[in-house]
């Protein structure tokens, strides 16, 4: 049995880079729906924009995720450096809503909550340590 037919990664690829283009669009589409948690109305235009091109990062990753997802040989070979970039996002994002809970400098800005942030926070750490996770215990999946 070859490590290709043995690892889950295809099928990780396809379920997540669904998901990424699924949320994505919901970012892009209609910003107020995951800012109705994190933001007291009326929602600043500020933080509209801010989710929209949150959204267009998250999409974008969703099609790279995708490309990355076939049976292919370019598509296996471009894994790797795909589930790094998902996870350097991620982590980059965790790392500044932490930063923000903990120093909450400009907290009032762009009217986020100290509640939104930790529920952002709460849903996007699981991605973050189930993606380190993959690329260092279970690098040979690659």
């Amino acid at each position: 049995m070859s490590a290709e037919s043995t690892s889950p990664l295809g099928a990780l690829f396809l379920t997540e880079g669904l998901m990424k283009l699924a949320m994505g669009s919901v970012f892009m589409i209609s910003p107020q729906t995951p800012l109705f948690a994190a933001v007291a109305a009326p929602i600043p235009p500020s933080a509209l924009l801010l989710t929209r091109l949150l959204g267009t990062q998250t999409f974008t990753l969703g099609i790279s995720m995708l490309l990355a997802s076939s049976r292919t040989p370019k598509a296996i070979a471009s894994r790797r450096v795909v589930y790094w970039t998902v996870f350097a996002r991620d982590a980059t994002l965790a790392a500044v809503l932490a930063s923000q809970l903990l120093f909450g400098e400009n907290s009032d800005i762009l009217g986020f909550s100290v509640k939104g942030l930790r529920s952002w926070l709460a849903e996007l750490m699981p991605f973050c340590l189930g993606h380190l996770w993959i690329l260092t215990m279970k690098s040979h999946w690659f």
